[in-house]
C-alpha cells in the first residue's frame, strides 16, 4: 500500500494522518499474524513514545482499521481488520512454540448455549497448538 491509498484509508476513516499512522498501517498490512506493542515498536523506524503508539493503536481500533486479541498470555495482540463483529466472528490461533497468534478468517468461533438468565455478549475462541512454520 502506498502513501495515497494510506492517506486516504486515513481519510475514510475521520483520522488525522500523520508519519506514524502511515507506517503503522504499512506495518499492519505487511504482517501475517497478530503483533504485540513490542513487536510494533521494535520495527517502527521512527522515534515515539510509549503513550504516542498506544493512542494510535487506540484510535486504529475505535475506527476499525485493527483488532485486538487477548490470547491468555497477558500481552495484547493488534491485528489488521475490522474486530469481529456479531455474525463475523473468527477464532485466533496460537502457536505454543514460537507464540505467534493467527487470526483463522471463515473459521467462526464455537457457538455457546448459555444458561437462563445468562446473556453472551462475545465468544473467543482461541486454539492452541503448533503453527506450520514450527
Amino acid at each position: 500500500m502506498d502513501y495515497k491509498q494510506t492517506e486516504r484509508l486515513l481519510q475514510r476513516k475521520g483520522l488525522k494522518k500523520t508519519k506514524l499512522r502511515h507506517a503503522l498501517i504499512r506495518y499492519f498490512i505487511k504482517t501475517q499474524h497478530a503483533q504485540s506493542y513490542a513487536d510494533i515498536k521494535l520495527a517502527l523506524t521512527e522515534a515515539t513514545d510509549k503513550s504516542t503508539l498506544y493512542r494510535n493503536l487506540t484510535a486504529f481500533e475505535q475506527v476499525g482499521l485493527i483488532h485486538s486479541i487477548n490470547d491468555h498470555s497477558g500481552v495484547t495482540k493488534y491485528a489488521f481488520g475490522e474486530a469481529p463483529i456479531q455474525g463475523n466472528e473468527h477464532a485466533h490461533f496460537v502457536c505454543e512454540c514460537c507464540e505467534t497468534v493467527y487470526c483463522m478468517d471463515g473459521l467462526a468461533p464455537l457457538q455457546l448455549d448459555v444458561p437462563k438468565g445468562f446473556k453472551a455478549n462475545k465468544v473467543q475462541t482461541i486454539i492452541r497448538g503448533t503453527c506450520a512454520d514450527c
